[in-house]
């Protein structure tokens, strides 16, 4: 039989358990509560009672500094966050609206051709 091994021991940096409160800053929206579940120099884990946080977001944490937060995984109301570059997920964002929006374009075209193409 194969052996488990821990999420933990598979880590590189040490986590700190911190278990405080926290807040989670999206984009247009009002804030969220959450707390901060453990924390290392490169991510956090942190328990959030609403489902609705978006894959990128801003986590403000009690010593007053922010990091600009990409989710790697969820889990009912518990994620798991790698600090991120804000420059590079700010390039990696405005590269999938530019996709999406050539997408939806596309998409427009082709319906107002199938349109047209109507008797």
């Amino acid at each position: 039989m194969g052996e488990l091994i821990s999420l933990s021991e598979r880590r590189t940096k040490f986590r700190r358990g911190i278990g405080l409160p926290a807040r989670i800053e999206r984009d247009g929206q009002p804030s969220l509560r959450c707390k901060l579940i453990d924390i290392s120099p490169h991510g956090a884990c942190v328990s959030a009672p609403d489902t609705a946080v978006p894959n990128v977001f801003v986590l403000k944490v009690p010593d007053a500094s922010t990091h600009a937060c990409e989710v790697l995984w969820r889990n009912d109301n518990m994620l798991g966050v790698r600090f991120a570059d804000i420059d590079r997920l700010l390039a990696r964002t405005a590269k999938a609206t530019a996709r999406l929006k050539r997408s939806c374009a596309r998409a427009r075209a082709l319906n107002l051709s199938d349109i047209a193409a109507r008797p």
